[in-house]
């Protein structure tokens, strides 16, 4: 079969699951060859022969599973990090709550020390790892699933002796004294229903209880519970008047910021001085 029969198949299959079944098709391609897209472009009238991965690849994400788990990886910070279904999928929103972390880590000490609550695939603890050199990270998480991958990645990103990691629920196993608590925990209501595709990802990471904030409102009171300096948090678009209202009744003054599509995506506190 030619190169482009392949592509012409791939977008018959995928066609009613993305908006952009060629590229996808493209990749799983450039997975089977070994190729980049470029290549894949110039060399439509190739023959190659298709092995059972190629098949299954596609019925797996007719069938809605992400891109990124068939390839088992995703990019962040563009970064390559290796994922599957024990963690959650990178999302773009998330780079902003490192950059973030990373503005409010001006004010720490070289000696400060960062905690990441429910690390997931590392993603967030690697990069503060990598472009803050001398701050002590620790990250935590409840599945030993999720740590497996996390370390993998840190081994991967050549952090992995910068970052100390713990299983445990929030700041359990955390004993040190804490500058900075940074987290993308779930937020999801525990009624909401899933796209076809978030059903493929740990639910586990998914869901924040029967509103869906509250792990984000127990992570504020752990803030002000172990004296920490800062605190920087994802949320879901639609949590930011709760989440305010809460703040102020405990004499906090967080500041929101929205992500690349406007919505409100997350916020910061600072201890008071």
């Amino acid at each position: 079969m030619k190169i482009k029969e392949c592509l012409s198949l791939g977008v018959a299959c995928l066609k009613e699951v993305t908006q952009i079944p060629q590229k996808e098709t493209m990749l799983l391609l450039g997975e089977l060859l070994g190729k980049e897209m470029s290549w894949i472009v110039s060399h439509g009238d190739d023959d190659i022969s298709l092995n059972e991965w190629f098949y299954s690849a596609l019925k797996r994400r007719a069938n809605h599973e992400p891109l990124e788990y068939i390839l088992g990886r995703a990019s962040f910070y563009d970064r390559e990090f290796d994922v599957d279904s024990r963690v959650l999928i990178p999302r773009p929103e998330t780079e902003i709550l490192v950059d973030k972390a990373l503005e409010l880590a001006k004010c720490l000490s070289k000696e400060a020390h960062i905690v990441e609550i429910g690390c997931g695939s590392g993603i967030v603890s690697i990069m503060l790892a990598l472009m803050l050199p001398h701050i002590k990270i620790t990250a935590v998480d409840l599945s030993s699933d999720a740590l497996h991958v996390s370390q993998k990645n840190a081994l991967k990103h050549g952090v992995y002796e910068r970052i100390g990691f713990v299983q445990g629920s929030y700041l359990d196993g955390v004993n040190e004294p804490i500058d900075m608590i940074v987290s993308n925990p779930p937020y999801i209501a525990k009624d909401e229903p899933l796209g076809k595709g978030l059903a493929f990802e740990p639910s586990l990471a998914l869901f924040g209880g029967f509103k869906g904030d509250e792990m984000l409102r127990h992570i504020i009171d752990l803030f002000m519970g172990q004296k920490v300096k800062m605190l920087v948090c994802e949320m879901g678009y639609d949590q930011k008047l709760p989440l305010q209202e809460y703040c102020i009744q405990h004499g906090l003054n967080p500041t929101f910021y929205k992500d690349l599509a406007g919505l409100d995506r997350g916020f910061f506190i600072q201890e008071k001085q």
